[in-house]
């Protein structure tokens, strides 16, 4: 979240881009934060399962 602070604070950082790209890269950036963070996140194994579900 701190990313779209700084980008809402200085939107000369993506002023380079044509306008509806900005309206869309907007929602984006969190999104995609969080599916790389939810990729990486470690997974805890559940002992309740037989083997081959795991």
């Amino acid at each position: 979240m701190a990313i779209l602070l700084v980008i809402a604070d200085d939107p000369s950082l993506i002023s380079f881009l044509p306008d509806w790209v900005e309206a869309i890269a907007m929602p984006l950036v969190p999104t995609g934060l969080a599916a790389l963070a939810s990729y990486k996140a470690k997974h805890t194994p559940r002992p309740d399962l037989p083997a081959n579900q795991r």
